[in-house]
Formats: C-alpha cells, structure tokens, sequence
C-alpha cells in the first residue's frame, strides 16, 4: 500500500508541478474577494472564471493518468474508467443543485454536458485526429454499440418527457413531495440504470472478446498494443489512486464554481438555458475534453469517442437516474423529464454522432460539422 501511494505521489508529481500549475492562481486571487456584502456582477463572475479556469491543469493530469491506465488496460476499458471519473464533477454539482432544489439547473445542465461532448469535443478531436490523414478508422464493434446506447439514452428520457407533458407535467419541475409522476420516475430511472449495468455484462462478460482491440491481419499486434506493453511504469493501483485524488480536488473546486453561478443567476439577467447548456457544461466537461483531443492527437481515436460519447451515455442513463434516486432520502423529488429545447438539441447532437459514426471512419470535415451544429446551439441560447 505504501509503495502504491508513494508512485501515485510520484506520478502526480511529475504531471502537475509545472506551469500548467499556474492556472490555479486565478482561483487563488477571487477566494479572497469578499462576496458576504452585495457582491457586483463583475466580482461574480470574476470568481466563477477563477474557478473554471482552475480545473483546467487538474482535467490536464487526468488526461495522463488515463494515458498511463491505458497502456494496461486497452483504450476501451481504461475511457470507460476515465469516464466515470470525469462524470463525478457532473454528479457533484448536480447534487449540490438538487439539494437546493434548482430542478431545471440539474436537469438542463445534464443536457447540456451531454451536447457540449458531443459537438464540441468530439468535433475538435475528430479534427485533431484527422489533421493528417485522409481518414481515420474506428474499432467497429465498441462504436456500434456506443452509437446505439447513445441513441437509446435518448430514447430513454424522451418517453418520460412525453408522458410528463400529456398528463400537464412541465419538463423542469421537480417536487418537494412525492406524487405520482415523481413514483413513474424512479421507476423508470431503476429500469435505466438496470439496463445500463446490463451493458456491461454485455462488454465485460459474454462478449468480451468482440470489444478487444484489433490485431493487424497478420495476427500481431498493432503499434499502440506494442508500446503499451513495452510503458507499464506505474502500476494499475497507483494510477487509480492518483485518479482518485485529483478528482477530490476537482470536486472541492466545482463546489464554489456552482455557488457562485447560481449567485449569478439571481442578481444578473443572464439565460438559463445558456448557463445550463453552454457555460457550466464547458467547464465540466474539461477533463473529458481534454482526455479525448489529447487521445486524438496521439491517432488514439477510439479513446478520444470513448471519452466523449460514452461519457454522455453514462450522464444520461447513470448520473440523471441516480440524481432521481438520491433525490428521494433528500425529500427533493426529481421528476425525469428534459425541456423541449433541451431535448430538441440533445436530439440533433445524438443524430449528428450516429450520422458520422455509422461507416466506422471519420475526417476533418465531419469535425467541422459537429463544431458548426455546437455553434449555432451556441448562439441560439445566448441570443434568443
């Protein structure tokens, strides 16, 4: 144990004292302003860039662990890790909004993480990643199933939209009692989840061999499995722990970062649906935006879609129904529902990567599509 610790010391040592490190000084200098009396919009938002910009080195250290967990694991299994925790920042601040029982906050800024990987990191990583060659080719079997889960994630939160409208129930409500719609909800979020740990049954167990990575038609290994086996410095352990601690120290910034939007959202005119879709999501959705341009630059394409779109699966068919679960013993009774305009976009985002994605190949252009469909989300919330 103490050996394990004292590599992921080392390992967060030689990753993080450097001067990326300085991007936590802004958060430094806006702890110190004083928000107790009548805080100006200008020092508000002061403080909630500080903050933001503060979890840019710490998504940055992410990055390389997961880079050093994938010379163990496999693309695959290790974005599947790296997932989960890069979502942690995402379940965090949607708790700390349940809690206080901001519904739309939660609801919208799930939506909104789940645009902001789609388009807009997945967008630049396919770029990156094509900047060199005339296409890049995808693993077929992890991008199929990827595509499909995403498609049914949809799906899954589309239907208790649709139920919650017919019977009056408007999509960003959420209750301080229980009633029967908020009953239908956890429900539901029970099946979703269900099925999402069925998935993988499905990658991990009976079908295991169809989601390992590729060898070369000759039988031997490709170029990325030979320097993984040839760079196992640190130990799986090591790397984990390491992970855990830089997503504690995450967690510990996004707190304030949230305090400090909503104090925003009270004294300022700024949209909710912008907040919700475009500015927090930007900000938590940095580790995985950088895990994944990082992957596509290295030609680790499958680990740049893992990090995005199986990071938006596991938002919508795992942190949203925990959320609903949670909400339960906290008496702040989540209803599973998505505003049409939410869902409107998540909708186009979801079709955009399955339209892409469907030949198993991609090139810069299809990058340019996905960053010009974020745009005009972009725009469309901020202006209108």
């Amino acid at each position: 144990m103490n050996r394990m610790l004292g590599e992921s010391i080392s390992l967060l040592r030689s990753n993080y004292l450097n001067y990326w490190s300085l991007l936590l000084l802004p958060a430094v200098f806006t702890v110190r302003i004083d928000l107790s009396e009548s805080p100006t919009t200008t020092h508000l938002l002061l403080r909630f860039l500080g903050f933001g910009i503060a979890l840019i080195p710490f998504a940055r250290v992410i990055s390389h662990l997961v880079d050093h967990l994938s010379q163990h694991l496999g693309d695959r299994y290790s974005g599947v890790l790296s997932v989960g925790l890069g979502n942690l920042v995402e379940l965090v601040v949607s708790i700390t909004a349940l809690i206080k029982g901001l519904y739309a906050l939660v609801v919208i800024s799930v939506a909104g993480a789940v645009i902001t990987n789609c388009l807009l990191m997945l967008g630049i990583s396919t770029f990156v990643a094509s900047r060199q060659a005339q296409y890049v080719t995808l693993q077929s079997t992890s991008t199929d199933l990827q595509a499909r889960q995403l498609m049914l994630s949809l799906l899954f939160l589309a239907v208790p939209t649709v139920v919650g409208l017919s019977g009056g129930v408007t999509p960003t409500d959420g209750s301080n009692r229980s009633d029967a719609f908020a009953l239908y909800s956890l429900v539901v979020a029970v099946m979703i989840l269900l099925y999402y740990l069925l998935s993988f049954v499905l990658q991990l167990g009976t079908h295991r061999k169809l989601f390992e990575e590729n060898r070369l038609p000759d039988g031997t290994q490709s170029a990325g499995q030979i320097k993984r086996h040839q760079a196992q410095t640190y130990g799986v352990g090591s790397i984990l722990i390491a992970m855990i601690i830089v997503s504690v120290a995450v967690v510990l910034i996004s707190d304030p970062l949230v305090q400090t939007l909503q104090d925003l959202l009270m004294r300022t005119t700024l949209n909710e649906l912008f907040v919700g879709l475009i500015l927090l999501p930007l900000f938590g959705s940095i580790a995985e935006g950088v895990i994944a341009i990082g992957a596509a630059a290295r030609g680790r394409v499958d680990l740049a879609l893992t990090s995005t779109v199986e990071s938006s699966v596991q938002l919508m068919m795992f942190v949203l129904p925990v959320l609903v679960l949670l909400g339960w013993p906290l008496g702040r009774y989540l209803h599973l529902t998505v505003p049409l305009t939410a869902l409107g976009c998540m909708g186009i985002s979801v079709l955009a990567v399955h339209w892409i994605t469907e030949n198993n190949q991609l090139d810069w252009y299809e990058g340019v599509q996905l960053i010009t469909l974020y745009c005009l989300i972009l725009l469309g919330t901020l202006l209108l």
